[in-house]
């Protein structure tokens, strides 16, 4: 008698895009999810300094620096899967821009509207302009993701990075049909890329973050490669791992400036290098299901975790003195219950609002949706 294949639970039907794990890059979930992690950190940090005025831990203090690297990685892993696309065949331009909008725009919205709406109940104003028209024109240009490439002032903390996303988005297309990338030989691609990435340094360019699209886009290119190198051993595990202790390492010593991005861009190349061509312990660890899990909503996770740390914490500097109270034991004491109270609201957002109007939208739930760095690639 044929055994039936035991039923998904509901964590999994939630939280799994694909119905064939084969079919997916799994550890590329982990790498989101150890992404949107590294992000709470910072903002976790800063809200407990603000509602109490306590330093944080030595540990916290370090995990708050090395947060900042998460928004990087996202950025590495958007490079990597948007050139795939584009350099596999080419795509229509107004339907691949519609895609990005779907894919960005409904999560946002909530989140946006939610963090309007407590801005304009506090008494102070929260942070928005005080004239009518200047508060019209800071929503308009929140809603057009210009907060990061100009000087402007975004109503969601984290939304200057979409800006990042999205004007990689805008110019991609474009630029690989432009220069007919897709004719290029991969070694006159490579060199172009670096190029570009050694005259932003040179430049100083004032959004020189946006050069870590070019880490995930050399993964493309050096795919074949990587994967010959990763059947001859542990090479590329010992690689990505020397390589994140060298970036962690910079980022605390705090050079500061190009030391730190060559830094994060050789990490940011060699840890996907060994998770997406290897089946060694990176690969492995990431592949771990609940962090795959946090990696599968890590653009809801993203959008609004600082809001809900900012209400617990506003909360609990409400109930009393006792947040002071607790001195240097309060970041360790807080910090299980906040990231529970952040994976809450971030799995309502992502259970009511992104799976199914961005990732599993009508006429799409049997197609399974791939990951991305923010947002998913299709």
């Amino acid at each position: 008698m044929k055994t039936q294949p035991a039923r998904p639970g509901p964590l999994a039907r939630w939280f799994e895009l694909g119905a064939a794990e084969v079919d997916r890059l799994l550890p590329m979930e982990g790498l989101r999810g150890l992404a949107v992690l590294l992000v709470f950190f910072v903002h976790y940090g800063a809200q407990l300094a603000h509602a109490s005025g306590l330093a944080p831990p030595a540990l916290g203090m370090a995990l708050q620096t090395l947060g900042h690297a998460g928004v990087d990685l996202f950025f590495v892993l958007s490079g990597y899967l948007i050139y795939r696309m584009l350099l596999g065949r080419a795509r229509p331009y107004l339907p691949f821009l519609a895609r990005r909008v779907q894919r960005l725009y409904p999560a946002f919205l909530v989140v946006l509207a939610l963090q309007l709406g407590i801005a304009l109940a506090s008494v102070s104003g929260g942070g928005l302009p005080p004239g009518a028209g200047d508060r019209a024109w800071l929503l308009l240009a929140n809603l057009l993701l210009l907060p990061g490439l100009f000087t402007i002032t975004p109503i969601v903390i984290v939304a200057w990075s979409l800006s990042y996303e999205m004007a990689f988005y805008l110019a991609m297309p474009p630029l690989v049909a432009a220069l007919q990338l897709r004719r290029w030989p991969a070694a006159a691609r490579v060199a172009a890329m670096l190029a570009a990435v050694g005259l932003m340094l040179a430049t100083d360019w004032a959004h020189g973050r946006m050069g870590m699209f070019a880490a995930g886009m050399l993964l493309v290119e050096t795919m074949p490669l990587l994967a010959a190198l990763a059947r001859r051993g542990p090479w590329l595990d010992l690689a990505a791992g020397a390589a994140v202790l060298l970036c962690g390492g910079l980022l605390l010593a705090g050079p500061g400036g190009q030391a730190n991005f060559l830094g994060l861009f050789l990490a940011g190349f060699l840890l996907p290098a060994a998770a997406f061509a290897g089946a060694g312990p990176v690969a492995r660890g990431l592949a771990w299901r609940p962090l795959r899990w946090l990696g599968n909503m890590s653009y809801s996770y993203y959008l609004v975790h600082g809001l809900v740390l900012e209400v617990v914490f506003h909360a609990l500097k409400l109930a009393g003195p006792g947040l002071a109270g607790l001195g240097g034991a309060a970041w360790w004491v807080l910090l299980a219950p906040a990231f529970l109270a952040t994976l809450v609201g971030s799995a309502a957002l992502f259970l009511a609002v992104e799976r199914p109007f961005s990732i599993l939208p009508a006429g799409a739930a049997r197609r399974p949706a791939p990951a991305a760095g923010l947002a998913a690639a299709e």
